[in-house]
């Protein structure tokens, strides 16, 4: 198996040469705006200095060139992360308008009364209000998986652990689910330092 070279990706990202203080600057809040790699910033400067155009708006050069580079994204996204088509990767903004988009269209199509929304207790409200809103309107059930530091808690029969330097699940989810149930499980994120 392949070592992760931390200080590789961090070389990365122009901004994580800054220091604060006198340690290098460790960056957490990825949730509401992801620093950006070289290669990033250099695509993008590279976009806006010679093909800077709508995508699949214009019938010009330059329109044609945003839109090949739009979908050659899309696709190269779509090899990475192992869709089985590139059609199937939605861009949006950010992460709350994908969770919005999720929330308010997919889960109120598709939940049913009886169903189950689990998250964690540990979500910022803008993964906390879209479930709660799609729950009551759909009848689906919001069931918290909890994170209680430096304890075990009984859930059911099963233990669900959580370590004191972040959340361990030793059986992940396991003691919220029942067998005959349905279930959408919101996976969450959360960065941590090297």
């Amino acid at each position: 198996m392949a070592t992760f070279d931390v200080q590789a990706v961090r070389a990365d990202f122009p901004i994580l040469s800054r220091m604060v203080g006198e340690k290098p600057l460790v960056y957490l809040d990825n949730a509401a705006t992801s620093q950006r790699p070289n290669q990033v910033i250099d695509a993008e400067a590279d976009f806006y200095r010679f093909h800077n155009a709508n995508a699949h708006r214009g019938l010009y050069m330059l329109g044609e060139e945003a839109t090949e580079l739009f979908e050659g994204a899309r696709s190269k996204l779509a090899s990475f992360v192992g869709a089985s088509t590139p059609e199937s990767i939605v861009f949006t903004r950010g992460t709350t308008e994908s969770i919005n988009l999720i929330a308010y269209g997919w889960a109120r199509k598709f939940l049913k009364p009886g169903d189950e929304v689990l998250i964690t207790d540990m979500e910022h409200h803008s993964n906390i209000v879209p479930w709660q809103m799609a729950s009551q309107a759909t009848g689906a059930i919001l069931r918290y998986i909890p994170k209680r530091a430096g304890k075990k808690e009984l859930l059911g029969k099963k233990h669900l652990f959580v370590c004191p330097d972040g959340p361990l699940w030793e059986v992940p989810f396991a003691a919220l689910i029942q067998p005959e149930g349905k279930y959408l499980l919101q996976r969450f994120s959360l960065s941590y330092g090297y």
